[in-house]
């Protein structure tokens, strides 16, 4: 399986202390089961540098997931990268969870009650403990009535699909309000 079949779920924050924390889940799309997980800490900037091969190759080509990966991880990724002198990875696409706790939906209510992007220490573990907070919400979707009425992809999980419908739109309604505004 390559990476551009794979969703990179992953944290790079900086934590209280200002050390750099990244922890990643590499997940089958269409289960949902992971085939690999990483994290690490790292301390001093040359620690970046010799992690910096590691990260690139789990992130490299995938789909990238995650809570407000857009605003912060990512930016943080890049900045990490030029700083060193390296090429970041890249991302086939996208999908950020924040669209999805934003919707008012009963679902995402309960995602964030589950811990769904709460975490705020900056810290690796946040990415296992949001890949938690999805997996708990997909054992109470038939409790709520089972799926919203959204198109869903045949060949990802129908969490996974409902979380990228709701930053699909998020991003279809950015770029919407950008053209009015031209």
């Amino acid at each position: 399986m390559s990476n551009n079949e794979l969703i990179a779920f992953f944290d790079f924050k900086r934590d209280k202390f200002g050390e750099l924390q990244f922890g990643v889940r590499l997940l089958i799309p269409k289960t949902m089961d992971h085939i690999a997980l990483r994290s690490m800490m790292i301390r001093r900037p040359d620690e970046f540098l010799e992690a910096s091969d590691t990260i690139h190759n789990l992130l490299n080509g995938c789909i990238w997931m995650g809570h407000n990966i857009t605003r912060v991880d990512i930016p943080l990724l890049e900045a990490e990268f030029a700083k060193i002198g390296k090429r970041p990875p890249t991302a086939v696409s996208i999908i950020d969870a924040v669209h999805f706790t934003s919707s008012d939906t009963k679902l995402a209510k309960i995602a964030i009650q589950f811990g769904l992007g709460r975490q705020v220490h900056g810290s690796y573990k946040d990415c296992g403990e949001n890949f938690q907070a999805i997996m708990n919400c997909e054992s109470l979707l038939s409790c709520l009535g089972g799926l919203p009425e959204i198109k869903y992809e045949d060949d990802v999980h129908p969490m996974l699909s409902l979380i990228k419908y709701y930053h699909d739109e998020a991003v279809n309604t950015k770029h919407f309000s950008e053209l009015a505004l031209e």
